[in-house]
């Protein structure tokens, strides 16, 4: 039997203990949002610095870790500078083999697998290795983006410090969270969009017991980045633009499918590449020096074959993105157009190459980069046609960006906030939104998965991108708990309750004083115990030891909360009772009523899929 834990005293004293525990709790991982925050701002900036180290290394022969990233590339080694990507290539490689392999690739799928398969669980050596192939791959003219890499060191610096302090799987995916918002923070100076991204990705959830986390972590990363690297705008522009016409949404329209289908293809075209390099027969650490060495080939011929002479596709790209997306002073014609398209095509191949030969990067800014080229193509040829009517090419070039990352990502939230912050532009949100939701429209009709999620399906990990309410949490038990409880009384002798219980079918009783107040709960299988220990059938209930604890649900508790009480206890059921009076008994919540209340409410959610007014296919 299941006595009464004490006194309405005892309770209340119970029950703040409770909340105190929780509240340290809470200030604990807070506390060490901010550690995680530093840390990702740290290595933000360190990170940075690597690849300027490492890049005047490579094309300039110079030990500086000073390079301006928005200006062109140029060289002091002339047409030998395509060997610097398929050195940087075998470096890579080495370090991948004899260092960690999950750096591979763009980081962010091995994020989102710790998180489901590994319950945040990332080893911390990952984030060091991380650092450097990816500095090694950006610096010396590799095809990828800071964001995947800043996102699995930070991610991989949350969950050290939280596998170290030995907490549970939730507040160390909490703090994988706060360390992928960290290095969005700190890489774009884009706080808001660190902390969506981590939501909209990461950990899949909008609960408050994980956005102060996040938006704690962001912040100081951002500061961090701030005191190393200034507080502008990663996009600093020379004019604001904006809707200039109603009539512009169709353009804009009409760039939203555009970029979806382009995205589509990137993606799909990605994993071509990698399937092709998986396909080929030599040591897998060869492999991005393959890659490096194709690449190179791309570099050098854009170079000498196109003017201005640029290589255009090497590293991250701000140089040549910035003046597309900064000022409108170009002289539009059909054959800048036609250009930018085939820059987009290029920055394809290079990103393809780079990673799916097993470098390490990220695809975050080169999406960024496609989709600029593309916006700005289209923004040309609408200017040229409709003059008076369109915005700056610029401004296409802009909405380019955000809506080629949503349909690649689907991460359509992040996309919009992370463009308004990296340019500090927000007359330009209303086309931004609107082409960025057509994108991952359009993106979703042609294909299920993303270019984050196709590598973990190839692993054979589901993930979904459906983020909905937790019906458990909008379910409480006292719409559910029932009040016409049958209960024995403690001067009941073990031989009654015993009868009782195989008359009813249940499986135990709640049980009460004379009063009529709550003191415990008798089973089936307290009865059974009590006379393998030789206590008399005769015998009253109340001599029944009390050797579990006594688990109570209240009204306002949600069936989340009662599911944990459930599953930490083994209990099918659980007496109801008043929170100022524990003794008073309110009711009962079972297992079974849960289930189907819950199947109720799911039934709800889903009815209007059924409605006529929906195409269905046969």
């Amino acid at each position: 039997m299941q006595l009464k834990f004490g006194a309405g005293k005892k309770v209340d004293s119970e029950e703040k203990e409770r909340r105190r525990k929780k509240q340290v709790e809470y200030l604990l991982m807070n506390i060490l949002a901010m550690d995680v925050g530093m840390i990702g701002g740290i290595g933000a900036v360190v990170f940075r610095y690597m690849i300027s180290f490492v890049h005047n290394l490579s094309f300039m022969g110079e030990l500086s870790p000073d390079y301006n990233a928005y200006s062109y590339v140029i060289t002091n080694f002339g047409w030998l500078i395509f060997l610097a990507p398929a050195i940087g290539g075998l470096l890579v490689g080495l370090l991948i083999k004899y260092g960690a392999p999950e750096v591979k690739g763009h980081g962010v799928p091995e994020v989102m697998a710790a998180m489901l398969k590994e319950g945040g669980r990332i080893r911390p050596r990952v984030g060091i290795i991380k650092v450097l192939a990816s500095s090694i791959t950006i610096g010396s003219g590799g095809s990828a983006g800071r964001e995947g890499p800043i996102i699995q060191i930070g991610s991989s610096a949350g969950s050290a410090i939280g596998q170290f302090f030995g907490l549970s799987d939730t507040k160390i995916k909490t703090l994988v969270g706060c360390g992928a918002a960290a290095g969005i923070a700190a890489t774009f100076n884009a706080p808001i969009a660190g902390v969506i991204f981590a939501m909209e990705l990461i950990l899949l959830e909008f609960k408050t017991r994980s956005f102060v986390p996040l938006v704690i972590s962001s912040v100081i990363a951002t500061i961090v980045a701030h005191a190393f690297l200034g507080a502008s705008a990663t996009f600093p522009l020379e004019q604001m633009y904006e809707l200039r016409s109603p009539y512009e949404l169709i353009f804009y329209l009409i760039l939203g499918v555009a970029a979806g289908l382009a995205a589509v293809f990137f993606n799909k075209f990605f994993y071509k590449v990698e399937d092709a390099f998986e396909r080929i027969r030599i040591p897998p650490y060869t492999k991005p020096m393959l890659g490096g060495l194709l690449l190179g080939v791309i570099g050098v011929f854009i170079f000498h074959f196109f003017n201005p002479s640029h290589f255009y596709v090497f590293g991250v790209g701000y140089g040549s993105l910035t003046p597309i997306i900064s000022s409108s002073a170009v002289s539009l014609s059909l054959k800048l157009a036609l250009f930018l398209v085939l820059l987009m095509f290029l920055k394809m191949v290079a990103t393809s190459l780079t990673l799916g030969s097993g470098a390490s990067g990220g695809v975050f800014a080169p999406s960024l980069w496609m989709g600029a080229m593309l916006g700005g193509a289209f923004g040309i040829v609408v200017n040229i046609a409709f003059p008076n009517i369109t915005a700056p090419f610029a401004a296409y070039a802009i909405v380019g960006m955000a809506a080629f990352f949503a349909g690649t990502s689907r991460a359509t939230l992040t996309a919009i906030v992370i463009i308004f912050e990296m340019t500090s532009d927000y007359n330009i949100i209303l086309p931004l939104m609107f082409a960025c939701v057509v994108s991952d429209a359009v993106s979703i009709t042609i294909s299920k998965e993303t270019i984050y999620t196709e590598k973990l399906v190839r692993k054979g990990i589901r993930y979904s991108y459906e983020r909905e309410v937790n019906i458990l949490e909008t379910i409480f038990v006292e719409e559910v708990m029932f009040t016409d409880v049958l209960t024995v009384r403690n001067d009941m002798s073990l031989k009654e309750v015993l009868h009782r219980i195989v008359e009813t079918g249940y499986q135990g009783f709640p049980c009460i004083d004379a009063d009529g107040r709550l003191t415990g709960i008798v089973t089936h299988a307290d009865i059974n115990r009590a006379f393998k220990e030789g206590i008399p059938p005769d015998a009253p209930v109340s001599t029944i030891k009390k050797d579990k604890t006594f688990v109570v649900a209240y009204p306002d508790e949600n069936m989340e909360e009662i599911i944990e009480k459930m599953a930490a206890t083994g209990h099918g059921h659980l007496p109801v009772v008043d929170r100022n009076d524990p003794t008073r008994l309110l009711g009962l919540v079972t297992r079974e009523d849960m289930i189907h209340l819950f199947r109720e409410k799911a039934k709800e959610r889903t009815d209007w899929m059924d409605s006529g007014l929906l195409f269905r296919r046969k």
